[in-house]
């Protein structure tokens, strides 16, 4: 049972209720010190922080009344400091640095399953303790308060924000009316130059500065001070003073700075610019340790031994002219150490002046930073191998390029990558490293539920893991290999990475690989959806041959056989005027109609992109006329004007006038009127039985002995063609009517 002194209480807020709930459930299980209280919105979030002492909210970003950097916002408005997490399945860069410069204490993004919540309660409980910490060192400043020695705290801008009673006794001065005063306060004029030009460069680029100054008292007097400054890392400065006037051992003083600069945790060389090539004539232990040299082998040198052949001119140019012009250089550049291998490092120097302002030496810091500098450098190369993973055509040449990449930017010397197969619901592998060869005979196929691949497979995390041995999902109890790495490639598959080395991968392997993973499924993606495209691309070529062979054999093959016979029936009749020639006649008419319906429904597209504005009236009346409509009446009630092709919309309307003709008889009227968004071709003919109205539409459907079958066909295909629909109903007088909608109006 954990003491309720530890017990911690924790605001969440999601408009998600049901999400909060579950949250609050696995919170409290993986850390029974946590209380977790749920609110569905940050203005409920504000009501309970107003009612109950909370240790640290948690809180989603997409919100409906206030987003989560808002309410953020607000909390450090009203309660400063109180952890703030921010916990989305919203993730940017954007919105991570917006969270930053509002405040926020951490930010994670959402998962998926349930480790998510033991990775969010850590990250709580270090909130949560780490305010704790804060609040048990401003005990710990009273602590200080009450010591011997004079003690101050200033903040960034150089102003006492802490002085304990030592301190400002030393001074002259009461406490209070230190604190918010600057430094500037406690020395002459001519001194303060030095302090800006010397010790707090020193204390930027090293962390500290030891040594004397000469402190200035309330009224007037001075005194010397053995002063030593330290900058903390919320980027305080802490100040600790002695009065020294009486001290006469001055050679004491300088052994205790000296053994300060050898336990400093940075490279420090001090330079004498009166001597010729200003020669080296200290170098502290971390100096020596970075180099590899002994201090004999470094003083009476100038730094320059360490360049080499990868050496930088620009970085060497810049310390060169600082140092000319007596000013303070920080650089970046390749240094080399006594046994030939390359470093990167932070090179900072300052000049050191005496009282009159002259310099009378140079202090150098020297840090490595190689471990950052080829970080940047393999960040830099995985963007670059994207453009090399998007050009990729097939799964297997993504692979390869994604197995390379691992190799040579990530160091990730055996690794594969297995992809999904979903015929065989396997993971197979499809590249791989030369290496991991030395580690395998022959590479796995994973199934369901086999290794820890298909178990990140499933899960979509990624996993480091030290013991593979240790791991209950091992696929080779036997395989020689000690620790894996396993990164997710989506649906895709996953990427493994191998060694025979224990917890040979880290946090910075992860994080790397994850990034080269996100590539990878990119590419994968959209050589999906490339294959998806050429495949229809086949498919529609395809068609089209198909529907180009058909087009030949209707207009050439069939057409001409008929030519031939309607010729042959014209030279017939000047020799025999026989009752049986008409009805030939009326049989080549007929296949003359047909060829030219079938030629419509396969040439016209099922696209329209050739629109104009049509007046409906005028083009109504034009199709009548082309139609034989003997008796037939047509009453045209529709003044608009419509936005499509016109050839294809003649079509549509004369198909429809000839299906009522032939349907409905002779003396049938047809009607054409408006729709609220369409237009409409009605009958007072017998109607279209209810039954058959699915059916209507489809080629070959007809009830008369004259139709081909293809009018009603070719309507839809028009009306479908423009983005419009069309179906059929009863007519006011009991008739078919054919209704178009989805059209839109130019006149509207």
């Amino acid at each position: 049972m954990a003491d309720i002194a530890e017990t911690m209480c924790i605001l969440h807020v999601d408009d998600e209720p049901g999400f909060a709930d579950m949250t609050a459930s696995f919170l409290e299980r993986e850390d029974d010190r946590l209380d977790v209280q749920a609110a569905t919105s940050a203005a409920a979030g504000l009501e309970i922080l107003a009612d109950t002492d909370v240790d640290c909210v948690v809180s989603d970003y997409d919100m409906p009344d206030r987003n989560g950097i808002q309410f953020l916002e607000t909390v450090r408005e009203e309660y400063g400091s109180l952890p703030f997490i921010l916990y989305t399945g919203k993730g940017s860069e954007e919105i991570a640095s917006d969270a930053i410069s509002a405040g926020v204490t951490d930010y994670l993004q959402k998962g998926s399953g349930t480790d998510q919540y033991a990775v969010l309660a850590n990250r709580i409980t270090n909130a949560v303790e780490s305010q704790r910490v804060k609040r048990e060192r401003n005990r710990q400043l009273d602590a200080i308060e009450t010591a011997q020695e004079g003690i101050s705290i200033l903040d960034a801008d150089g102003q006492f924000i802490f002085v304990n009673e030592a301190y400002a006794d030393l001074y002259g001065y009461e406490p209070e009316e230190m604190r918010g005063r600057h430094w500037e306060l406690l020395y002459r004029d001519e001194d303060i130059p030095r302090i800006y030009d010397d010790i707090l460069p020193t204390v930027e680029a090293s962390g500290y500065w030891t040594g004397t100054t000469t402190g200035l008292r309330a009224d007037g007097s001075t005194f010397t001070e053995d002063h030593v400054l330290a900058r903390t890392d919320r980027g305080e400065l802490v100040c600790t003073v002695r009065d020294i006037s009486d001290q006469r051992d001055g050679e004491q003083e300088l052994s205790r700075i000296k053994r300060a600069m050898d336990e400093a945790p940075v490279g420090i060389t001090i330079t004498g610019p009166k001597q010729e090539d200003t020669p080296i004539s200290y170098a502290n232990r971390q100096f020596l340790e970075l180099t590899g040299y002994t201090e004999s082998e470094v003083r009476g040198r100038n730094c320059r031994f360490l360049q080499g052949e990868e050496t930088e001119a620009e970085p060497v140019d810049a310390m060169r002219a600082a140092i000319d012009a007596d000013e303070p250089v920080s650089v970046e550049l390749r240094n080399y150490r006594k046994d030939g291998t390359m470093f990167w490092s932070q090179v900072s120097i300052a000049p050191v002046r005496d009282d009159d302002g002259t310099v009378v030496n140079y202090v150098g810091f020297q840090q490595d930073i190689t471990e950052r500098k080829e970080h940047e450098h393999r960040l830099k190369a995985l963007s670059e191998s994207v453009q090399d993973l998007l050009r990729a055509d097939t799964h297997e040449e993504v692979a390869e390029i994604g197995v390379e990449t691992a190799r040579t930017v990530l160091g990730l010397e055996a690794n594969t990558i297995h992809l999904y197969n979903e015929d065989e619901r396997t993971l197979e592998p499809v590249a791989a490293s030369d290496a991991i060869y030395d580690l395998l005979d022959d590479l796995p196929t994973f199934t369901p539920g086999d290794s820890i691949a298909w178990r990140v497979y499933e899960s979509s995390d990624a996993l480091a893991v030290d013991d593979v041995h240790a791991d209950p999902d091992i696929y080779n109890p036997d395989t020689p290999i000690k620790s894996e790495l396993f990164l997710p490639l989506g649906e895709h598959g996953v990427l493994l990475a191998g060694s025979e080395t224990a917890a040979a991968f880290n946090q910075r392997d992860v994080v790397l690989g994850e990034i080269l993973a996100g590539h990878v499924t990119s590419a994968l993606k959209q050589v999906e959806g490339t294959e998806q495209l050429r495949d229809h691309q086949r498919e529609l070529e395809q068609h089209n041959d198909r529907l180009e062979a058909f087009t030949s054999v209707v207009s050439h093959d069939l057409r001409n056989p008929l030519n031939v016979a309607q010729g042959r029936l014209e030279l017939a009749r000047e020799e025999d005027e026989s009752e049986h020639l008409a009805a030939v006649e009326r049989a080549h008419e007929r296949m003359d109609t047909l060829i030219t319906d079938l030629l419509t429904l396969a040439q016209d597209g099922e696209t329209v992109t050739d629109r104009e504005p049509v007046a409906l009236a005028p083009l109504v009346d034009s199709c009548w006329t082309n139609v034989e409509t003997a008796d037939a009446t047509l009453v045209i009630d529709i003044d608009r004007t419509v936005l499509a092709n016109e050839s294809r919309l003649k079509q549509l309307f004369e198909n429809l006038i000839r299906n009522a003709v032939e349907h409905a008889g002779a003396a049938v009227t047809v009607t054409v009127g408006a729709l609220d968004d369409g237009f409409y071709v009605a009958d007072d003919g017998p109607g279209v039985p209810e039954d058959d109205r699915d059916t209507v539409f489809e080629v070959g459907y007809s009830t008369s002995t004259e139709g081909t079958g293809f009018g009603l066909s070719i309507a839809r295909q028009v009306a479908e063609a423009h983005g419009w629909e069309i179906s059929v109903r009863d007519s006011a007088d009991g008739g078919a009517r054919f209704e178009i909608t989805g059209v839109s109006f130019c006149d509207a």
